[in-house]
């Protein structure tokens, strides 16, 4: 016989001690006092002594017994098979699938209820736990091993049919995306010690599956289960996998940003749908934020056959701390069949002002002097135009360039690589990895660019620049359509419908050649396909990506590199560069549910619920995100936790494609629902739907 937890039973073992403790602390002390009259009465004393005694005695012993039987029925005993006569007939594992899809309404019940009661019918008919009808029967021993997540044993081995019962009750639709492949590996690990113990005996193991073996769990194309060379086979009972497509319309992804001019945020929600035939109807989306305002509900119109539609929202302030730095967005549609993917999460800046460092030389020009205006300038008046821009730029000496200098910076531009020291670079590594945002422009005064290897490698970049600059003649334009990628969606969002116009005079007479970058770090790219701007997040020592973002120009913006300082789209491009730059850089705004948490070392966050996470010194968080949600620390950072789009897909999976999955484990059995819960099901559902 053994316990669920061993160590209560022990504190009941203990806790026998507690009335023999207080029997002997309190007992009667007497001093004799010698008393002749007394004689009489100690006789009578002596006659009645040895009843006292072994009354005294039986009291303590029920005391003890009491306490201890009280710890032991709470550490709950387990009887192993074999405990009350009857030996282990089959070993039998239950891999059940409570992932996001299991959430799905089926009825009046989820679809990880039918599938959990459909498991109590396998088993039971299996003779698990049932001892056969009989107290002397043969039993099995079952184990429950849950697939969302890392795959994990809700429930050790046992034939305590209780114990059973109570394992599959606790059950519930997590929001971490299955990983059916590896529970079925970890289920057949777990019969493999089992056996090795001395624990599994009888017939040939068993795995029941409790899967509807939906997208999500089974991914196109996903590779069998590995063979196990040389370990006995398995029985491999399954569940029937469901073929139905239920219609669901979920939030794809959310997107804000603070608007070009003005203290508002701007949202765009992602709302996506899938089903066996996409009608016509209406969806209501709804954006809430702390502090904002909450605009009234959009109406998606969805026409027959759409699949996808964007929402826009404008939130302005109302009530927001004067101090806020940091708040989260929420983007929610109304419930449907499925729960999980009707929200979704982002985090977004929302500080008035900025404070910007721009290193370069003091100058003293007048208007005649507009070829010689350096980059430094031009970046400080694109940055800063005028009076209520929300930024403030800060002139640093390349010389004085130091920790200290960049203190209480939201960005740095560094428009003279070639004369800051390599302890000035390492500071501004330091601040790019911190959540710094650092714009790199070639030095404009020559065309060499020796500097480059030194610097970017003090950034943690891989980006590298040619030693000398390449005229071009004739110039080169910017690309009018630019391609698509993860940096020119990320950064240029808010100016992407001007940019193709705003692109379009762009020419560029001298560039630095740029190497060490992926096409999707691209953020302008010049015709030819080169970059014109590009954009990656620096690595930290042990080479993984860090907070922060490093920008790079190709060519320097002076009139002698690029007539881009006179275009319109200088002003935009430097601004949003700078503002969805720092909303990158703070990074880590997002994190999909079942990764671990990216953000400042030792901190805590707090999600919904009272659910914590702890970043460990190394920057990351000890456990994964567990839930979908919104979290905050005590510094203020907000991290919005969504969850994986592929991790709710509801198409079905074909009974071929399942057997083909499972048949490297052992013999596959798909069982059969019974008629009358498919015909329940479908009066509860209103349509035919298969576990």
């Amino acid at each position: 016989m053994g316990f669920l937890h061993p160590a209560i039973a022990w504190a009941g073992v203990a806790s026998v001690a507690l009335p023999i403790i207080i029997h002997l602390l309190f007992r009667r002390r007497r001093v004799p006092v010698e008393w002749a009259a007394m004689e009489l009465l100690r006789e009578a004393v002596r006659r009645t002594n040895r009843r006292l005694r072994f009354e005294q005695w039986l009291v303590l012993l029920l005391r003890c017994l009491a306490l201890l039987a009280a710890g032991l029925a709470i550490a709950v005993p387990v009887l192993d098979g074999g405990a009350l006569s009857g030996e282990v007939r089959r070993l039998v594992i239950v891999v059940v699938d409570n992932g996001p899809t299991s959430a799905l309404r089926v009825g009046e019940e989820t679809e990880l209820e039918r599938m959990v009661d459909e498991v109590r019918r396998a088993v039971l008919e299996a003779g698990a736990a049932t001892g056969g009808g009989s107290a002397g029967g043969a039993r099995d021993r079952v184990g429950v091993v849950l697939a969302a997540g890392a795959p994990q044993l809700a429930l050790a081995p046992t034939s305590d049919a209780g114990a059973i019962e109570q394992a599959l009750a606790r059950v519930e639709p997590s929001e971490m995306a299955s990983d059916l492949r590896g529970a079925l590996a970890f289920a057949a690990a777990t019969i493999d010690t089992e056996k090795a113990a001395g624990r599994g005996a009888g017939e040939l193991p068993r795995i029941v599956v409790a899967s509807a073996f939906r997208r999500a769990s089974v991914a196109e194309g996903a590779a069998a289960v590995a063979a196990r060379e040389g370990a006995q086979r398995i029985e491999v009972l399954s569940l029937v996998p469901a073929q139905d497509v239920p219609a669901d319309v979920r939030v794809a992804r959310v997107d804000a940003r603070p608007a070009p001019a003005g203290d508002a945020v701007l949202v765009r929600a992602l709302v996506v749908r899938e089903g066996p035939s996409l009608e016509a109807g209406q969806t209501f989306v709804r954006a809430v934020a702390q502090g904002m305002s909450q605009p009234p509900a959009r109406a998606v119109m969805w026409e027959k056959g759409q699949a996808e539609a964007t929402v826009d929202f404008q939130l302005v302030p109302a009530g927001l701390a004067a101090d806020a730095r940091r708040i989260g967005v929420t983007v929610s549609i109304d419930e449907d069949r499925l729960a999980p993917g009707n929200t979704a999460y982002t985090a977004v800046d929302v500080r008035r002002e900025l404070e910007i460092g721009v290193v370069g030389r003091r100058v003293s020009l007048d208007a005649s002097d507009l070829e010689r205006v350096p980059a430094s300038l031009w970046a400080s008046r694109a940055l800063s135009p005028g009076a209520g821009s929300g930024m403030r730029v800060r002139d640093i000496d390349p010389s004085a360039c130091d920790a200290r200098a960049l203190l209480g910076l939201d960005a740095v531009v560094l428009a003279r690589p070639d004369l800051v020291s390599p302890d000035a670079c390492d500071a501004l590594g330091a601040f790019a990895r911190a959540g710094g945002v650092v714009i790199v422009t070639p030095a404009g005064e020559s065309t060499a660019q020796s500097w480059g290897q030194a610097v970017f490698a003090r950034l943690g970049v891989t980006v590298r620049v040619s030693a000398e600059a390449v005229d071009r003649d004739p110039p080169i334009r910017l690309a009018e359509e630019q391609a698509p990628s993860s940096m020119t969606s990320s950064l240029l969002a808010s100016i992407g419908p001007e940019l193709s116009a705003l692109s379009a005079p762009i020419e560029t007479r001298r560039t630095v050649e740029c190497s060490g970058f992926a096409r999707g770090e691209i953020v302008l790219a010049n015709a030819d396909g080169s970059p014109f701007v590009l954009a990656q997040a620096p690595r930290g020592d042990d080479g993984r990506v860090a907070r922060g973002l490093v920008v790079v120009f190709a060519a320097a913006p002076e009139l002698a590199w690029t007539n881009l300082p006179v275009k319109p789209l200088m002003v935009p491009l430097f601004q949003e560069l700078v503002r969805a730059g720092i909303q990158m850089a703070a990074g880590d705004n997002e994190v999909a549910v079942g990764d671990v948490m990216v953000g400042e070392p030792n901190a805590v966050l707090r999600g919904a619920g009272g659910a914590t996470l702890t970043v460990s010194p190394d920057g990351r968080s000890t456990e994964v995100v567990a839930r979908a949600g919104l979290w905050q620390s005590d510094a203020g950072a907000i991290v919005a936790a969504n969850l994986r789009g592929d991790s709710l897909a509801l198409a079905p999976t074909a009974v071929d494609a399942v057997r083909a999955l499972l048949a490297p484990m052992g013999d596959v059995r798909i069982r059969e629902v019974d008629a009358a819960s498919v015909q329940r099901d479908a009066r509860g559902a209103g349509d035919q739907n298969n576990p």
